[in-house]
């Protein structure tokens, strides 16, 4: 038995891993952490009944349970974006001491897009790009995780452009510049999420996109990078990590 302290427990990807692992057979979430009344407090948890955390919060969520894990030499799972350098930096030193899983996307399907941008984005060294993402209307962070992600992944591979961020168009801006990584985020009823990386030439357009129709496919994937993240050795992983051992 897989023993779970889930930070952002009363949210809807929280809500959704409750119900995975009450099904499971193997998982027991042991602590319900969150903001909520009658929801606990990483402070008050000694850590005895928890094997890995699973934070899907929010900044200051994920900064906490961070601490908690560290102190407490347990495996973390984190799929919270909205992220600071400052965050990734201390992510980065918690992996010196206990093994850490961050994702800005936990999905299969969008981590497998991730693998395919490298490739595209070798190639389109010369391309106009956008980034468009769609979510439902109550996420609070724009662009979204992902999208900065896919931004990121081209801006890697394609580092002799020195790609510049910007986020949408407004007004009379004048010709696109040609070193320019533009996001466009949409926020529409209870779409659960949609990324296009758009690569531009005359006359032609290549769109990579993936449409996530269910949040379960999320759950699922932070239920399979707990499983994979538990008994590691520190260190920095990926859900890449976890499609490959697959």
């Amino acid at each position: 038995m897989i023993r779970i302290m889930l930070s952002g427990a009363n949210g809807r990807m929280g809500r959704a891993i409750t119900g995975l692992a009450e099904a499971s057979g193997d998982l027991r979430i042991t602590h319900f952490v969150d903001l909520g009344e009658n929801f606990e407090d990483p402070d008050s948890v000694s850590g005895d009944d928890v094997d890995v955390s699973v934070d899907l919060s929010s900044p200051e969520g994920t900064r906490k349970i961070l601490a908690w894990s560290v102190a407490h030499k347990k495996p973390l799972v984190i799929g919270t974006t909205g992220l600071t350098a400052e965050d990734h930096s201390m992510i980065d030193e918690a992996s010196k001491v206990i093994p850490v899983l961050q994702a800005s996307n936990l999905s299969r399907g969008v981590n497998i897009l991730f693998k395919l941008l490298e490739s595209a984005a070798a190639m389109t060294r010369d391309a106009d790009i956008e980034i468009v993402e769609l979510h439902h209307n109550k996420k609070k962070d724009a662009p979204s995780g992902t999208a900065l992600e896919m931004g990121r992944i081209i801006s890697k591979v394609q580092s002799e452009r020195d790609l510049k961020e910007k986020d949408g168009r407004s007004g009379l801006e004048g010709a696109r510049p040609d070193n320019e990584i533009c996001y466009h985020s949409i926020r529409c009823g209870d779409a659960v999420g949609e990324h296009t990386a758009i690569f531009g030439y005359d006359g032609e357009r290549l769109e990579i996109t993936h449409r996530a129709s269910s949040r379960s496919i999320l759950a699922k994937g932070a239920i399979e990078a707990l499983r994979f993240i538990v008994n590691r050795q520190p260190g920095r992983y990926s859900m890449l990590d976890v499609i490959d051992e697959k």
